[in-house]
């Protein structure tokens, strides 16, 4: 597997499947894959399993053509096939089986070792062996896509693989069609003729025919009759004769004693489907003989159903192949040069991995230099391109005029949310939405995918730019039905308050005189005049804006921005990420007052971080579908008791508004389906109307910390989430009747008694509780996502094993989280069977052992056991929890592991930090085949760890205080993260190799790595250290000459700090911000600070981390094609070093850390 991985080809092992498991994921794996390599060995034939694989094998080598390369090793072909040989003795005298099972293995055998392969007797040296193995799985590869890839197909081999497995042209009981589906240009064409050229070359016995775009032949021939004719006499084999000599009974009769492989290219309607197959497209066992196969290429979904036919959906390239097929035309060659990459990979981004769009993008940058892609690319807009936009607005084109509005509607506002959501807006607009959504998704316009339980809906970004652009092409501004250009809007709002000024006031300053506007910067008359063009006078009917905030200018509004705008029904002024987690910028200013209106029409009003205190007075809302109010300081919708009617209202979310002391009269919202409020600090009562809203889903209080008083009850029958955490002051859960319940979080509350909610959770849900009035683990009967207990009295679990029998009836919770439960001392036997992914034990500090795991446990991912200090050791039958990759024993009173614990094949973390009773790990820890993280920090007694696991590559020694020596292979590992800081007692030898090599690590790692240990002063080997012992975070550097940069490139940065911290229990990343003149960006460490043992660092650390991604985009401006280091090379730079946590509320909790020095150095 090694040499296969080394070669970057993508390998399964069978022992990744359970032999408990069926045969079929095997047969899946199969199907996926081009080549199986079957070892035989000595004992190969004892395992049924093993012989119903190599039957799979010979299975899928018949149906597919797959591939197998069989190796004998320490046994020879006749052993393994021969009619007497010792795999055939052992079936017959060994394994209890049906004589037709042993039939069916023995020639599965046969077939498999036929084969031409390799054996341990001709190539007996071991590594020579798997050397020669490994080259011949690449020359077969390239053999078996030779065909595929000798026209520059990329990314068709495992594409045109699935497609052979749908045809299953070695069935002749049957003739099916085969569908490939998917939007304009993403290559169904392509993947049927590389799939056509295939079977024909292999097929003798068949007749065949391709026919390429239909539907553009039945517009230049004004219908299909020609296309037919044309097809039949291929197939037939007919000549001179012309359509009105077709007798097409004696064509039926024919047909039908005829096998055929047909390609049908560019079918669009479900009519021009049927006629081709001459009215018989449900039932083709009428029209061909059995054998017979039809490829349908389409962009329409429906055009397949009547057929009942297997449908392929064609999907974009990924990044990989985009970036091969991208360079075959933009270099002629698989790879870009890699001083070229960046840009490649930024051409690529266009595309999405739409083939037709990468090839059209290489083509057009082929031979250019440097100065043109990044020209190009700066304003790329692949919708310009005539090849592009033809081939993506024909399905457009032929759509209705309420259907083409829709997908407007869709593309450049309201995609990516939910489809039930989309269709329940679309209603209150169109009539028959839900048919229009549908008929969108069918003809590859829109895309659905499933997404936590349910459906969303999204539009390629091809699509998008296509819509933008048909928008663009309606010529004015003003008019213009849709905006969602930054520079347009910009251009729309601030133009209102023109019309206001009098025209003496215009005639007064129109020469440049500056005016000063209260509240706002200093404006010029000549530049506001400029804005107020022609092509903005009138009435304004634009239907939508959205505006990203992100992208967006300052803006300052005047009071009436909004006026005249009659039709506008859809306003979205947004922040793409939580806006939680970002500072207000105030991107967009009000007056005082605020606005005097909104559009009466809107439908969808969502406008993050709104500046004002309240809605504007004169708007009335009665059309409003979506209310969306983020992270503003607004207090109350509207002021005043002359509250609106949100009748139509199905989303409110007002979360993050810290200063929402009421809600919006919610009486007459009997459509509401989504009231959220998360984080709303200053409310205090949710309306008993609440109660009445028998149409609500979700409803979301969590942190809204000074909420007392909510409605008794929910009438809702289809409330399914309910989340309620961490408001502190709420004493009882209202009464929840919902059949549909799928989310009840009560984490934080202080709920005096259980809900009987809880124990009508679906399947599947989750239910988070907390409180010191839990006594007893309830009983729940639900198989849920996730159940936790946090913070209560629950001194053991054992109801299930007093109530219940068989485990099999025991609950299975994905993820069973018990914290804080300060009284838990003892855990069931059971446990093992009620967790069947994820088991977080924290805080308890009486649970002192630990039940035996007396069976394998398949599903057991995730096991953490931390704070739990009188827990002094772990079940000696460890080796039973057989799918655990992740172990935290953190902070418990243990002092070993049990030596079995190498037997968990699949363990990547082991965490034991501040475990301060461990005095050793186990000596045979070097066998855990794929630990890649080693975490012991703050271990203070252990004295010398063993040899280390071969791909360990990120290991916390610190705090160690007696920790010596590191194993010798410590120094030969590939490490991407090492710390060592506070071991005072470690052999210096090892640091000052480390640290010395400390490049040379770092340049072999895929993009970043970290190292920290104990020092006060930066590597000798850094180009560039800071000077200033007042402010050591500072650093200004002189660059090299670009041309250097240039001829010899740059491989990376390597950054560096001397840093301390007093006392702190925060763990900061730390960031760098590179100042070159006006621009800014910013490096960050991929990892955390770490602190010791103790919680603090108050002696002096040296933290390097390594970026290897040399090419940045720069905050302020995308497309760059270099790397700072050379676009401003020979410039003067300036760097700054500090702490960050990600949030601004906690910033004095970085106070106590102190840099000292820093630098840098560039790699080459």
């Amino acid at each position: 597997m090694a040499a296969l991985s080394d070669t970057k080809i993508k390998a399964f092992i069978d022992t990744l499947l359970r032999k408990t498991e069926s045969i079929d994921e095997l047969l899946a794996v199969l199907q996926r894959s081009a080549l199986s390599i079957v070892v035989f060995s000595d004992n190969f034939a004892d395992s049924p399993w093993c012989l119903n694989e190599v039957d799979t094998i010979a299975q899928s080598m018949a149906m597919f053509g797959h591939r197998a390369l069989p190796v004998f090793y320490k046994i020879s072909w006749s052993d393994v096939a021969g009619d007497s040989g010792k795999y055939s003795v052992t079936i017959d005298d060994k394994l209890k089986a049906s004589s037709r099972d042993k039939k069916r293995w023995r020639d599965a055998l046969k077939v498999v070792a036929n084969c031409a392969g390799h054996t341990s007797e001709a190539i007996q040296i071991e590594s020579e062996l798997i050397k020669m193995i490994v080259e011949d799985v690449q020359r077969l590869r390239i053999d078996m896509s030779r065909s595929i890839t000798s026209n520059n197909l990329v990314g068709m081999g495992s594409r045109v693989l699935e497609v052979e497995r749908l045809l299953a042209m070695g069935e002749l009981d049957d003739t099916r069609i085969i569908g490939l589906w998917g939007m304009g240009g993403v290559g169904k064409s392509t993947l049927a003729k590389a799939c056509y050229e295939r079977i024909v070359s292999s097929t003798k016995e068949i007749k065949h025919h391709f026919v390429w775009n239909i539907n553009g032949n039945c517009e230049k021939q004004q219908g299909v009759n020609g296309v037919v004719h044309g097809l039949y006499s291929k197939v037939l084999s007919e000549s001179n004769l012309s359509r009105e000599d077709l007798d097409m009974n004696y064509r039926r009769a024919r047909l039908s004693r005829t096998k055929v492989f047909i390609v049908l290219d560019d079918v669009e309607a479900p009519c021009q489907l049927e006629q081709l197959l001459l009215g018989d497209v449900s039932n083709l066992n009428k029209l061909f003989a059995k054998g017979s196969r039809i490829i349908v290429t389409t962009r329409n979904k429906k055009v397949l159903q009547n057929a009942i036919a297997k449908v392929y959906g064609v999907e974009c390239l990924n990044d990989d192949e985009s970036i091969q097929l991208f360079s075959l035309r933009a270099f002629r060659q698989c790879h870009p040069p890699d001083s070229w990459m960046h840009l490649s990979r930024l051409a690529t981004l266009f595309c999405k991995g739409n083939p037709l769009a990468l090839r059209v993008l290489g083509g057009t940058l082929f031979g250019e230099d440097r100065d043109y892609w990044e020209s190009l690319l700066g304003g790329l807009r692949l919708i310009q391109n005539p090849e592009i936009r033809d081939v993506l607005r024909r399905s457009y084109d032929k759509m209705g005029a309420d259907e083409k509005r829709l997908f407007l509607d869709v593309a450049c506002f309201i995609h990516g949310i939910s489809r039930s959501r989309l269709i329940g807006y679309m209603e209150i607009l169109y009539s028959s939405a839900h048919a229009k959504v549908k008929d969108l998704i069918d003809k590859s316009l829109l895309i659905c995918f499933s997404s936590n339980g349910g459906e969303k809906i999204e539009v390629h970004d091809l699509l998008k730019e296509m819509a933008w652009s048909i928008v663009n092409e309606e010529p004015k501004l003003g008019k213009r039905s849709r905006l969602v250009d930054a520079d347009d809007i910009h251009k729309l709002l601030s133009t209102i308050k023109v019309k206001r000024w009098s025209a003496f006031l215009i005639n007064m300053f129109f020469k440049g005189i500056e005016m000063v506007l209260p509240k706002r910067k200093i404006r010029k008359v000549t530049d506001m005049r400029c804005e107020g063009s022609s092509a903005l006078e009138g009435d304004k009917t634009t239907e939508g804006i959205s505006l990203d905030l992100s992208k967006a200018k300052e803006m300052y509004l005047e009071a009436n921005a909004f006026e005249g705008m009659n039709s506008l029904v859809f306003l979205q002024i947004f922040k793409p990420e939580n806006p939680l987690f970002y500072p207000v910028d105030e991107k967009i200013h009000l007056p005082y007052g605020g606005l005097d209106s909104l559009p009466d029409g809107l439908r969808w009003l969502h406008w993050d971080e709104y500046p004002s205190k309240s809605l504007p007075s004169r708007f009335y809302p009665q059309h409003l579908v979506h209310l969306i109010i983020r992270a503003s300081p607004i207090e109350t919708c509207w002021k005043g008791f002359d509250q609106p009617m949100l009748v139509n209202l199905m989303v409110l979310d007002l979360s993050y508004c810290f200063n929402l002391t009421a809600i919006p009269d919610l009486s007459k919202s009997i459509k509401l389906e989504e009231l959220l409020l998360r984080e709303c600090t200053s409310l205090v009562e949710l309306t008993s109307n609440v109660q009445y809203l028998d149409k609500l889903i979700t409803l979301d209080l969590g942190y809204c910390v000074n909420l007392e008083r909510l409605p008794s009850k929910f009438d809702s029958k289809i409330l399914k989430h309910v989340r309620l955490c961490d408001c502190l002051k709420i004493k009882h859960c209202p009464e929840i009747n919902s059949g549909d319940l799928m989310e009840l979080d009560l984490g934080g509350t202080h709920v005096r008694d259980l809900p009987d909610a809880i124990y009508y959770v679906k399947e599947g849900g989750i239910i988070r509780l907390c409180g010191e009035n839990i006594t007893n683990f309830p009983t729940i009967s639900a198989s849920l996502q996730e159940f936790c207990i946090c913070h209560s009295a629950i001194e053991e679990i054992d109801s299930y094993d007093h109530h219940q029998s068989s485990s099999e009836l025991l609950p299975k919770f994905a993820k069973l989280k018990l914290v804080g439960n300060s009284k838990l001392k003892s855990l069931p036997k059971s446990i093992w069977d009620m967790v069947s992914s994820h088991l977080y034990i924290s805080e308890s500090p009486l649970l002192e052992s630990l039940p035996e795991i007396p069976n394998p446990v398949k599903g057991l991912t995730e096991l953490s056991i931390t704070a739990c200090e009188s827990l002094k050791s772990f079940p000696s039958s460890i080796n039973n929890l057989v799918s655990l990759s992740f172990l935290n024993l953190g902070s418990t009173g243990i002092k070993s592991l049990p030596s079995c614990i190498v037997e968990l094949v699949r363990l990547d973390v082991l965490d034991l930090s501040y475990c301060k009773s461990l005095e050793s790990v186990p000596s045979n820890i070097h066998k855990l085949p794929n630990l890649h993280h080693l975490h012991l920090r703050g271990c203070r007694i252990i004295q010398s760890l063993p040899e280390l696991p071969p791909k360990l590559r990120d290991m916390d020694v610190g705090g160690c205080k007696l920790l010596q020596a590191l194993p010798s292979n410590a120094s030969k590992l590939s490490w991407e993260c090492l710390r060592f800081h506070d071991c005072p007692q470690l052999d210096s030898t090892f640091h000052n190799e480390i640290v010395a090599n400390y490049p040379v690590y770092a340049l072999s790692q895929r993009s970043k790595g970290v190292l920290q240990y104990s020092g006060s002063e930066i590597p000798e080997w850094f180009a560039y250290k800071s000077m200033n012992d007042k402010d050591g975070s500072c650093l200004s550097v002189q660059l090299p000459p670009a041309n250097f940069t240039n001829k010899q490139p740059i491989k990376g940065i390597a950054f560096g700090v001397v840093w301390s911290s007093d006392a702190s229990d925060v763990w900061p990343i730390m960031k760098c911000d590179c100042d070159i003149g006006p621009i800014t960006f910013t490096y960050k460490s991929a990892h955390q600070l770490s602190l010791d043992g103790d919680g603090s660092n108050s002696s002096d650390n040296v933290f390097l981390w390594f970026d290897k991604k040399s090419s940045r985009k720069f905050k302020e401006r995308k497309g760059e094609a270099d790397a700072w280091y050379v676009k401003y090379g020979g410039q003067a730079v300036s760097f700054r070093f500090y702490p960050d946590l990600g949030y601004e509320e906690d910033v004095k909790l970085l106070n106590n850390y102190k840099i000292k020095r820093c630098g840098i150095s560039l790699l080459y």
